[in-house]
């Protein structure tokens, strides 16, 4: 059994920020993990790390590494509060592989902000249009 702190990290951090994502409807990841036979009932789906390495140049269509971190909290509102405790979250990890495509297409919208080491990370810019 391990800890670590949930976040992105890679091996040199050049660049670092934030992400957001809108889950689909029908086709979200949650019901992909199920279909995939990786969750147990009564497992909820807290997080996703999702990693990539370099292409070398090449143009290519390629696997994505995807975490899925799961507890076994029931529901929305007592994963909440076992956050809230302060205390950390035991999850489950599944780990796989799977197309970019696919992974990106688990989700309405995803959009990731990253800046040189961070540099303007939930900073306010101001930009001609």
């Amino acid at each position: 059994m391990g800890q670590e702190n949930f976040h992105a990290s890679v091996q040199y951090g050049d660049f670092k920020g934030t992400a957001a994502a809108d889950r689909r409807d029908h086709d979200s990841i949650s019901k992909y993990l199920e279909n995939q036979g990786l969750v147990n009932e009564g497992e909820f789906l807290v997080g996703i790390e999702a990693y990539s390495s370099e292409l070398m140049g090449k143009a290519q269509v390629t696997d994505v590494s995807v975490t899925a971190l799961v507890t076994k909290y029931e529901g929305y509102d007592d994963v909440q509060a076992a956050v809230d405790s302060g205390n950390p979250l035991k999850v489950r990890k599944i780990r796989f592989d799977m197309p970019l495509v696919d992974f990106f297409s688990l989700f309405k919208r995803f959009e990731i902000s990253i800046s040189s080491h961070g540099m303007i990370d939930q900073r306010d810019i101001i930009f001609d249009d």
